[in-house]
């Protein structure tokens, strides 16, 4: 089996913005669930002092990773949250070992 290519971002909404930026993302992540070509998955971690998440998705290639990032239901959903966000830090990762489930 191929491994995966993973996106992972670490997001951190403006202090007052944090609700609706949370509001935005599981709209989001209905909107498009089932319909995204070559995504395996994906989770989105909560920090337990409510400043910040994680964004982990997995893609079956890099290829179906950027095809996603070109689609207009993501690029007008960046448009949406990007006024919400003090910071927001991707990156492209594959795995280098599982153990569990998560």
């Amino acid at each position: 089996m191929t491994k995966p290519y993973v996106s992972i971002s670490v997001i951190t909404p403006k202090p007052d913005r944090f609700d609706e930026f949370m509001e935005l993302q599981l709209a989001q992540q209905n909107r498009v669930r089932g319909q995204v070509q070559g995504l395996r998955g994906g989770r989105l971690f909560r920090s337990l002092d409510g400043r910040s998440v994680v964004l982990v998705t997995a893609f079956e290639t890099v290829e179906d990773a950027q095809r996603f990032r070109q689609d207009p239901r993501f690029t007008e959903h960046i448009a949406r949250v990007q006024p919400l966000l003090e910071s927001a830090v991707p990156g492209g990762y594959e795995t280098a070992y599982e153990i569990g489930e998560i």
